[in-house]
């Protein structure tokens, strides 16, 4: 009989069993990963099993998050009959807004392969939901993974690629941000124009994604004009203060020194955050139209007098709700999309 299926550094790594469930099972999992070990291990030419052993972890890890794209894609197609143009991710304190809508359908993240549930505060039940108001149905994301948790970039917009993937057209990214800019008050809402990317890392590096431009996807022009626009008509009907500015991603989950804040404000920055730079930057490779909503929660650092604590930009949030709710279901039904026929996934 063969030798243990987990003998060797490459069985370990994709985890195959150390028990077939059948003897026919037992020589298809043998030969094929005996074939696979060995063609790797030969082009190392001598190297250690332990370069190989990386070189099949990076293949294994493209494979997988295809895999991952596909098979999330697929479950929530095969649920929903037609997918919505619209979908709105909720960022951190925004989930009280598709209370008032009736579900359809939802796909909790632990559910879903490649997805993990969040733990940061505001972000526990993420799942995806497609739901309906009044005549109008949108997918709402209600959570983020944030590049704080420790997740890669491909982790973290992997949300934004299986609702391209199921036929979405556009997403409107929302979050809480710190202001910058020392005349905006906390609970303005700011239409995002540009961002400036200072995670440290980009989305689209690595991986060999297609989408509009491959790896290269041009950033001119990234926030929709018609998106901002029909924001800014619907916040001021609600009582909102309505803004534009250039929001700088970072990486968290430390808040700014003051210093930083100082230097983003030379920059061209207007507010500060921890997310959405990533999203819209493959929402863009996947030919979505994007618009991205802060709510400045509270004055960055160095702006205010007092310590800067999560659980009180949560709760400015919160205080906000009801009229954050109302303005999001004139937005939905204002916003529209042209019906395309024939339009093609992208991935």
């Amino acid at each position: 009989p063969p030798a243990p299926m987990q003998s060797t550094e490459a069985a370990r790594i994709f985890l195959w069993p150390s028990m077939p469930t059948s003897d026919k099972m037992r020589c298809l999992e043998y030969r094929r990963i005996s074939s696979f070990d060995s063609s790797i291990l030969q082009s190392q030419l001598g190297d250690n099993v332990r370069d190989a052993a990386e070189k099949i972890k990076l293949i294994t890890k493209v494979f997988l998050m295809d895999a991952n794209l596909q098979t999330a894609a697929a479950r929530i197609g095969g649920a929903v009959s037609e997918m919505p143009s619209l979908a709105i991710v909720l960022g951190s304190g925004f989930q009280t807004i598709a209370d008032g809508w009736t579900v359809e359908a939802r796909f909790s993240f632990a559910d879903l392969p490649g997805f993990f549930a969040p733990a940061t505060p505001g972000h526990e039940q993420a799942a995806i939901l497609v739901a309906a108001a009044e005549g109008c149905r949108t997918v709402f994301v209600t959570g983020r993974m944030h590049f704080y948790e420790g997740h890669p970039m491909a982790t973290v917009t992997l949300p934004i690629r299986v609702l391209a993937r199921c036929g979405v057209q556009a997403v409107v990214l929302t979050n809480a941000a710190g202001g910058i800019r020392q005349d905006w008050q906390v609970g303005n809402l700011v239409c995002l124009t540009d961002h400036i990317n200072f995670m440290g890392d980009n989305p689209l590096r690595g991986q060999n994604w297609t989408g509009n431009g491959g790896k290269f996807a041009d950033l001119c022009g990234l926030y929709s004009e018609r998106l901002n626009s029909c924001l800014e008509r619907n916040g001021r009907k609600h009582g909102f203060t309505m803004r534009r500015g250039v929001y700088v991603g970072v990486s968290g989950p430390s808040f700014e020194t003051p210093a930083e804040i100082r230097m983003f404000e030379r920059w061209g920055g207007d507010l500060v955050g921890m997310s959405a730079v990533p999203e819209s930057i493959v929402a863009r490779q996947c030919g979505l139209e994007v618009a991205g909503l802060s709510y400045i929660a509270n004055l960055a650092a160095g702006r205010a007098k007092s310590e800067i604590k999560h659980k009180e930009v949560l709760e400015e949030l919160r205080r906000s709700g009801e009229s954050l709710a109302k303005f999001f279901l004139d937005f939905c039904l204002e916003v529209g999309f042209p019906e395309e026929s024939g339009r093609s996934p992208v991935n």
